[in-house]
């Protein structure tokens, strides 16, 4: 019986150390350190690391960022608006002084550099019954900076961009009978009759070149 008795305990110890070894040979293959691999957990903890820092925007990335939403890009007081135009077309900025008036008749708008807010601006005339409104817009921003309304009794006709004549045909009309950089222009009903109006300068000397929309005539005015 004691022979027995030894024998079970030892086949017992026997079996039990093989559990145990065969523990351990499980832990290492799950946690990879038995073949030199990475869990599955580690990997996708060093990945997401990884991605996180990649797309984390840098100091060079937010400078660049403000560069490109700098205002480099806008109409230079030197422009020649003859080869250049500012971001705001005229177009657009009638309807921004049509919506601030709500309604009227546009019969005049202007473009040039505005010396006190050293900006472009167009100024656009609007007769809305016996009030006219004078409205001065940013031509980079579109914004408006002024307002001014007058009382009147004038009668006034609507103005048009592209007809009878557009502004680039009013242009070379003007510049076959004046040349430098147009630093300005104008397109308004006066007088009875509708006509642009250019402003170019050429060596420190300034020009005014009318264009009758309606006759095509140029008339000179030398300042």
């Amino acid at each position: 019986m004691k022979t027995n008795s030894l024998a079970i305990r030892t086949a017992a110890g026997i079996a039990a150390l093989g559990l145990a070894l065969a523990g351990c040979s499980n832990a290492d293959s799950d946690d990879g350190s038995g073949d030199g691999q990475s869990s599955p957990a580690a990997s996708a903890d060093s990945d997401a690391g990884t991605s996180d820092e990649a797309s984390e925007p840098t100091a060079d990335d937010d400078t660049a960022g403000e560069d490109a939403n700098s205002d480099s890009s806008a109409l230079p007081a030197d422009a020649d608006l003859s080869k250049d135009s500012p971001s705001v077309s005229p177009e657009d900025a009638i309807d921004t002084a049509l919506k601030e008036t709500g309604d009227g008749i546009v019969h005049g708008i202007e473009l040039d550099w505005d010396e006190t807010d050293s900006a472009w601006q167009y100024e656009v005339s609007i007769l809305d019954g016996t009030t006219d409104h004078d409205i001065e817009i940013d031509a980079e921003s579109g914004k408006i900076v002024d307002h001014d309304k007058d009382s009147t009794d004038d009668e006034e006709r609507a103005i048009d961009l592209t007809y009878p004549m557009t502004f680039d045909e009013a242009l070379e009309l003007a510049q076959e009978k004046s040349s430098g950089r147009l630093v300005g222009w104008k397109l308004e009903y006066d007088d009875g009759q509708r006509e642009f109006q250019f402003d170019f300068e050429h060596d420190g000397e300034e020009t005014e070149t009318t264009v009758d929309v309606e006759t095509e005539r140029v008339t000179v005015d030398d300042d």
